[in-house]
């Protein structure tokens, strides 16, 4: 009886959760879909280089979508169990409302594992392959750098060029402004262009027919160092070679490089107070799924007269607004205003309190005026007490 209860609420709730799941993060990946096409535009494979992009994507937006759709799912399951009269019959079988919740804090639990799961490992490796196949297209592909009658950044540079013919490297009128490291500043204009590869990995524009001028920032803008020039080739890609290792900031670090991170001198090149605030701020997003069952309860159980449907809303609002919060902890732990723990596990234990406090007294029936039938449903049979509620 009990493993058939558990199977049913469980089924109940897996495909709603499932579905919205793969909406929201269709809709995250959405954004990122035209960046992705710039991308690969000019790659000899886009597909492959578009496919391995999005795949690498997945986790982060996994991680993201994974708290609202498990919140917001349960709501949804709770709130058309109440409205059936499925819970009011449960009740007057004997089953608390803490039995009933029992199976979704277990799938909770899983879900907080697959959290620490992926921010801890999976997310940081897929991180630091997406910026490598970014980098390998933007250095391999010239093509994916120069882009018509639009502004690219690529480094240190901003190009913009009319038109980009592929089969001859022809440009048309074209811009380039380059920042070198001392702040001087270099813009180039020709009425065309020609790119070509002296060597391989390294590309060169001829500009030809063209103006420019240099200047310094910290200089007058009247004093400047005027260009003209009939024809002038400038260095665009150089080789690079290989790309960094991976670590270069705390989202690409496990969650064991964080802990080691956290408690060295920054020879990881990581700075020790955002260690601990990046590995605080997983680890406490893993823990508050584990909370979601009781506020999805707290929201979704509807025993009154008058049906409800802001249970849903309240739960979004609670989520952004949890979610803006530890957001903020976390830009000022990582500048060390505040120690990293005490931007993160308090609102955790506030939330949890909350949570319990208020899911104990709804199962007593004394959180509002209209749940108090809840306690006059236990030890009733099915038919009176839904006729009790059909009659209220």
């Amino acid at each position: 009886m009990i493993a058939r209860l558990d199977r049913y609420l469980i089924r109940s709730f897996l495909g709603m959760f499932a579905g919205l799941t793969a909406l929201a993060m269709a809709l995250l990946l959405l954004e990122r879909l035209i960046r992705i096409t710039e991308l690969v535009s000019g790659s000899g494979n886009a597909l492959l280089s578009g496919s391995l992009l999005v795949a690498n994507l997945i986790p982060h937006y996994l991680n993201l979508a994974l708290p609202g759709a498990f919140l917001i799912s349960m709501i949804l399951t709770i709130d058309r169990l109440s409205r059936s009269g499925e819970i009011v019959a449960l009740m007057a079988a004997g089953v608390s409302l803490y039995r009933i919740v029992r199976p979704f804090l277990a799938v909770a639990i899983v879900l907080a594992a697959a959290s620490l799961l992926i921010s801890g490992f999976l997310q940081p490796l897929s991180r630091y392959s997406y910026r490598e196949i970014v980098y390998n297209l933007q250095h391999q592909s010239v093509l994916s750098v120069f882009q018509e009658q639009k502004f690219v950044q690529y480094n240190d540079r901003i190009i913009w060029t009319d038109s980009v013919q592929p089969s001859s490297r022809r440009l048309g009128q074209t811009f380039i402004l380059e920042t070198e490291p001392d702040g001087t500043r270099t813009l180039l204009t020709g009425r065309t262009g020609l790119l070509q590869e002296p060597r391989a990995g390294e590309w060169e524009i001829i500009l030809q027919e063209g103006t420019g001028a240099s200047y310094r920032e910290s200089e007058p803008l009247d004093e400047y160092d005027q260009i003209a020039f009939g024809e002038l080739i400038w260095p665009v890609i150089p080789d690079a070679g290989q790309y960094r290792e991976r670590g270069n900031d705390e989202r690409e670090l496990f969650l064991s490089e964080l802990l080691s991170s956290s408690s060295t001198d920054g020879e990881s090149g990581v700075a020790p107070a955002v260690a601990a605030s990046a590995f605080h701020d997983r680890t406490s997003r893993a823990a508050l799924l584990l909370v979601m069952p009781l506020i999805a309860v707290i929201l979704g159980l509807n025993l009154g007269r008058i049906a409800r449907s802001s249970g849903v809303i309240v739960g979004i609002l609670i989520l952004l607004g949890v979610q803006k919060v530890l957001e903020f902890t976390l830009v000022q732990a990582s500048g060390g205003v505040i120690p990293p723990w005490t931007g993160f596990w308090p609102i955790v234990a506030l939330v949890a309190v909350a949570a319990f406090v208020l899911f104990q007294r709804l199962s007593e029936g004394s959180l509002l005026t209209s749940r108090r039938q809840i306690a006059a449903y236990k030890g009733t049979d099915y038919a009176s007490a839904l006729a009790g509620r059909q009659a209220s």
